[in-house]
């Protein structure tokens, strides 16, 4: 068995793999979007005796992180081994090949989505965000409380013009919440019904674009509404599926627009943030309620730790000193971080001794501000070397808002 890049002439074969590991059926019209999205280099397959037994596709993103920028990440996703295959390994050397080959290209970490809980721990990924949607009642909620501005222009945009606009405002959005990833080109295309394949169908969402005084754009929504009636009276549901905003002004008139729709009876909301602030724009914040399961979504990887925690900022004047454990070797040692007056940090390897101990996952667990460190040493996924250490780990990796990623890939 070896694991080598695929060329774009492998991609049948390999889509062939991937449906067997995935018990889904293989369609052929789906070589075309494959062909549309393929990165050279990055997608991996495991072979034997010129077979593909096993799948990795590799994409080229970036991240946010708190404080605004953007840090360039390896998104890992169509991961799949053949049954005939499973147990043996190749699932491992996929992933070692392709964060090897992520380190050469100075991506300082991997994201990926995880089907199962248990497997990717073991390769250093770590839950770094949570998502969770709810359901409003409109007619409980009473609409947004009176002494909201909710000023600016509502426009509905036509899917070239969501292609033109959405963009710009998504990574100018994204900056304001650690955990969001860019939005490739083939992302747009395929929200706005460009991607199709033959015979396949797509619901066109109604889309608004949000403009402010001046003219610029400040928000967009895209929902669906299943028209649905019970008894000769209105009980039609909306679904959001897409809402972007860089202020909180526009946020708030969109979600006026959402609350007034005729005919709408409940607004599903089938992923957002886990602190999104909806209840509290609400006469009645009761009126909201989680759907079920919350779960993890996004995961991390840290692979290069000075660029990946000198990228994001913390409180000022802190120092804390990381025996991280890595197996594979990427973020193994002992580290100083020590941060500056301007929230900025300076991280490099130490040889004295260290204040906290965890491995690479747990470490990946607090980057992003997801997680606390008293919370990992409570349940004995990482260790005081110091007294206080946990405390001042929390103190550095807390951020204003939780970190979300709402998209999948």
């Amino acid at each position: 068995m070896t694991v080598r890049e695929i060329t774009e002439d492998d991609l049948d074969g390999w889509g062939r793999a991937y449906s067997k590991g995935n018990f889904v059926p293989y369609r052929t019209a789906s070589l075309e979007r494959r062909r549309g999205v393929f990165e050279p280099g990055r997608w991996l397959g495991a072979y034997e005796g010129g077979e593909c037994v096993g799948t990795f596709r590799g994409l080229a993103l970036d991240l946010s992180v708190p404080g605004g920028a953007l840090l360039p990440v390896l998104g890992v996703s169509s991961l799949a081994v053949v049954p005939s295959h499973r147990r043996r390994g190749i699932l491992s050397a996929l992933m070692a090949h392709g964060l090897r080959a992520a380190v050469a290209r100075g991506e300082a970490a991997a994201v990926l989505h995880s089907a199962e809980y248990p497997v990717y721990g073991r390769y250093g990924f770590a839950p770094a965000t949570r998502h969770g949607g709810f359901t409003v009642d409109v007619t409980a909620s009473g609409g947004l409380r009176p002494d909201l501005d909710t000023s600016g222009t509502l426009r509905e945009a036509a899917p070239e013009e969501v292609r033109r606009l959405g963009p710009a405002l998504f990574d100018e959005a994204r900056r304001s919440r650690a955990g969001a990833v860019s939005r490739p080109g083939w992302s747009w295309r395929r929200r706005t019904g460009a991607a199709l394949l033959p015979g396949e169908e797509w619901e066109a969402p109604t889309v608004l674009v949000h403009r402010d005084g001046a003219g610029e754009v400040r928000g967009l929504v895209a929902y669906t509404v299943d028209g649905k009636w019970s008894d000769r009276v209105p009980d039609a549901t909306l679904t959001v599926t897409d809402l972007v905003a860089t202020t909180a002004q526009a946020r708030r008139a969109l979600w006026a627009h959402l609350l007034s729709v005729d005919w709408v009876r409940r607004i599903e909301v089938p992923d957002a943030a886990p602190d999104d602030p909806l209840p509290l724009l609400l006469r009645d914040p009761r009126a909201v309620r989680p759907l079920p399961h919350p779960a993890d979504c996004l995961w991390l990887r840290l692979l290069d730790l000075p660029a990946a925690l000198t990228a994001r900022t913390y409180p000022p004047g802190l120092r804390l000193a990381l025996r991280v454990a890595d197996p594979a070797g990427h973020v193994d040692g002992v580290w100083l971080l020590r941060t500056g007056a301007d929230g900025s940090a300076e991280v490099t390897p130490d040889g004295g001794p260290a204040d906290l101990a965890l491995d690479a996952a747990a470490l990946a667990a607090l980057h992003l501000g997801g997680e606390q460190a008293s919370r990992l040493v409570a349940a004995g996924l990482a260790t005081e070397l110091t007294p206080g250490a946990a405390r001042r780990a929390d103190t550095l990796f807390r951020t204003t808002a939780e970190p979300w990623c709402p998209d999948h890939f």
